[in-house]
C-alpha cells in the first residue's frame, strides 16, 4: 500500500463527527427529484409553502451547517413532501434512528413541568430571639404613647364623635397578559415581537416559558402539534398541526381561530 493509499485508508476510517449523515441526503435527493420530474422550479415550490427560498436550498442539498434544528428539517420535509404527493414515511424513520443526525429526543416526563415551591429561609435561633425583643419593645412603647395621648386630650361633653366612612376598598391591579408555551416534547421554537421584529426565543424549548404580551407576538415552531399555547390563563391548545409550520400571531385578544 502507498502512502497516498494509507492516508485515504486512514480519512476513511476516522469521519469527521459533523459529517452529514447518508439518510438525510437520500430524503433531499427524493425531494429534489420529486420536485424536478413536476417540473416545479424550486422559487415557486416555496412560494406556494411560504418558505424561505434558501430554507428549500437548503433542505433539497442536505446543507447541515444550514439547516436548523432537527425537528424543525422533519417538519419541513414533511410538508415539501405533502406538497409534491410524495410518501416519505419510511426516510423519515430511518433519519429518526439516526444517531449523529440527533432527531430523536427523549420524551419529558410530567414531573418536567413541576416547578419546585421555594423554601423559605428560617431565621437562626439568636437572630429570632433579637427580633422577639424588638418586637416587644416596640408593642410597648406604642402602648405608653397610647396611653400619654388619652390623658392630655380633654374631655368633650355632650359631644359626639363623627360617623366613621369606611374607605373604599383597594383596587386590586389587572394582571399582566402572558402567553404560555409548553412543549410536549423538545421543540424548536422561535419568539418575535411582532412591531419591531425583536427575537424574544430561538432554540429548543424545553418544559414550559412564559413571555409578557404587552406588545403583539409572533410564534413559529417546527413542530406546531407538540406545542401547546395558552393565553391568558385560558385552555392550552396545540399551535396547529404537524404540516402547518407558519407563524401565529398573539396578542392581548383572545386565541385567534384556525
Amino acid at each position: 500500500m502507498t502512502g497516498q493509499d494509507a492516508t485515504r485508508s486512514s480519512g476513511a476510517e476516522s469521519a469527521p463527527l459533523d459529517a452529514v449523515p447518508s439518510e438525510l441526503t437520500d430524503l433531499a435527493e427524493q425531494l429534489r427529484r420529486a420536485r424536478e420530474s413536476q417540473g416545479i422550479t424550486q422559487a415557486d415550490l416555496a412560494q406556494r409553502l411560504h418558505m424561505g427560498l434558501q430554507q428549500l436550498q437548503a433542505l433539497e442539498q442536505a446543507d447541515r451547517d444550514a439547516l436548523p434544528e432537527p425537528v424543525f428539517v422533519i417538519a419541513q420535509a414533511r410538508r415539501v413532501a405533502a406538497a409534491l404527493g410524495l410518501e416519505i414515511g419510511e426516510s423519515i424513520d430511518r433519519l429518526r434512528r439516526c444517531g449523529s443526525f440527533g432527531a430523536q429526543g427523549p420524551e419529558l416526563r410530567p414531573e418536567a413541568f413541576a416547578r419546585p415551591s421555594p423554601t423559605p429561609s428560617q431565621p437562626s435561633p439568636p437572630a429570632a430571639s433579637a427580633l422577639r425583643r424588638v418586637a416587644l419593645l416596640a408593642l410597648a412603647a406604642g402602648i405608653s404613647l397610647a396611653a400619654w395621648q388619652l390623658q392630655r386630650r380633654p374631655a368633650a361633653i355632650g359631644s359626639s364623635s363623627p360617623p366613621v366612612r369606611p374607605s373604599a376598598p383597594a383596587q386590586s391591579p389587572q394582571p399582566q397578559p402572558q402567553l404560555l408555551l409548553q412543549a410536549r416534547q423538545p421543540s424548536w421554537v422561535e419568539v418575535r415581537r411582532q412591531a419591531d421584529g425583536v427575537v424574544l426565543f430561538r432554540g429548543t424549548l424545553r418544559g414550559e416559558r412564559r413571555f409578557d404580551l404587552d406588545q403583539d407576538l409572533r410564534v413559529l415552531a417546527g413542530r406546531p402539534d407538540l406545542l401547546l399555547v395558552s393565553q391568558n390563563g385560558k385552555p392550552a391548545q396545540a399551535l396547529g398541526p404537524i404540516s402547518a409550520v407558519r407563524w401565529v400571531s398573539f396578542g392581548a385578544a383572545p386565541l385567534p381561530s384556525r
